[in-house]
């Protein structure tokens, strides 16, 4: 009886476990499939606001991934004093609401109100696109700084042992008993 129970709880397991990392790819997958549809569709769509919330759309996604893929595969990334992933968890959460708005805009029927619409949230998109990029530019340059810093520590460590070396070198014939 006990081994009945086990062996249901352990294919429990393994089945939930199965189940989470299938639907992870699933999602995975959806969001690739997401972005490209996105990028095939402002080519292919006529010139005007539609096109443009489209084009701006993608561009938002587009700078939300590399965001994404460096604040997280650097977690102990630094920006100066601040962490990455609060900055992170911001970033993304404007470039949602933002995302929803032009796919707003995008569904207006009226070209001129999604010319006035767009007119207010370009910028805004813009705006949050280019502190994205600051903000991995930040991380760059400050992981460059601190492996300068790292780095001419590590120097001065090798510079004292070859010097220490050299002195015993220099000493050593001289110790006799």
């Amino acid at each position: 009886m006990t081994t009945l129970a086990i062996i249901a709880i352990t294919t429990f397991a393994v089945m939930s476990l199965a189940l989470f990392v299938g639907l992870r790819l699933v999602l995975r997958s959806m969001r690739h499939l997401r972005a490209r549809m996105l990028g095939a569709r402002s080519y292919v769509t006529a010139p005007g606001p539609r096109r443009d919330a489209i084009t701006l759309r993608r561009r938002l996604a587009e700078e939300m991934h590399s965001s994404r893929q460096m604040l997280t595969t650097a977690p102990e990334a630094r920006m100066f004093q601040a962490q990455a992933a609060p900055v992170l968890i911001e970033i993304l959460t404007t470039a949602g609401g933002l995302d929803a708005e032009l796919a707003e805009i995008e569904r207006f029927v009226d070209g001129t109100q999604q010319r006035a619409a767009l007119a207010v949230v370009a910028p805004q998109v813009q705006q949050l696109i280019d502190t994205s990029y600051a903000a991995r530019q930040t991380i760059l340059r400050t992981a460059a700084a601190d492996r300068e810093r790292d780095l001419a520590s590590l120097r001065d460590v090798v510079a004292n042992e070859a010097a220490s070396l050299a002195s015993y070198q220099r000493t050593k014939d001289d110790l006799t008993l």
